[in-house]
């Protein structure tokens, strides 16, 4: 998904690299993580992370897409293939200043409809992920949700390049009150990073280089 995402923003968007200093690459035990952030000009920050464990039994690819000088929730994508079963997710989160129409994501719900959905415990960000959210598991998907994901990255930066622009201070601040109850609640892969790196070096990765705010 990394070189997917790369190459469609960088064919609508200027990026700029951003210096993560010990945070690019973290190694600690089993666990091997290669992050990357960039600036998208005029438009906000993009967060990429890989990791591998178990001498790469299990893999994990993470994006985030946050926009802050344009009006739309930031999203994320989660690729997990685990001991030979695959998670595929993508989630929106509600930090727009004004309402935005995704009702786009319906025909994409509807098409993978015959993949198992994955199943989730209640956790606090249930209120406030949007319904635009789609997310699956299964053995052998990957040529189907693969497809699936790349469905939502065109239909998610279709609706980046028409978002108005907004003011960046208050967009900042909606993304930040999400963030500050990630960092404080947890969440299933904040939890995993607090036991891995510590939580002072999970708060920064996701603070400043996972959304930038």
């Amino acid at each position: 998904m990394k070189n997917t995402v790369l190459q469609k923003i960088q064919s609508q968007y200027t990026l700029e690299k951003r210096d993560m200093g010990n945070l690019t690459q973290i190694r600690k035990g089993i666990y091997r993580f290669d992050n990357e952030a960039y600036t998208i000009k005029d438009t906000g920050n993009l967060f990429i992370m890989e990791m591998k464990a178990l001498f790469g039994l299990m893999k994990m690819e993470t994006i985030v897409i946050t926009p802050l000088q344009k009006d739309l929730s930031f999203c994320n994508f989660d690729i997990v293939n685990a001991m030979g079963r695959e998670t595929y997710i993508f989630e929106m989160y509600e930090s727009s200043l004004a309402d935005t129409d995704l009702s786009a994501f319906e025909k994409i719900k509807e098409k993978y409809a015959y993949l198992t959905s994955y199943p989730t415990e209640p956790r606090w960000y249930d209120e406030v992920r949007l319904p635009s959210s789609i997310s699956k598991t299964g053995k052998k998907i990957s040529s189907d949700a693969d497809r699936m994901s790349e469905e939502c990255l065109d239909t998610y930066l279709e609706l980046l390049k028409s978002a108005p622009d907004c003011n960046s201070e208050e967009k900042k601040t909606a993304v930040r009150k999400y963030v500050d109850r990630l960092i404080s609640e947890g969440g299933m892969a904040v939890d995993s990073m607090n036991k891995i790196i510590g939580p002072e070096d999970t708060a920064r990765l996701i603070r400043d280089f996972m959304y930038h705010v």
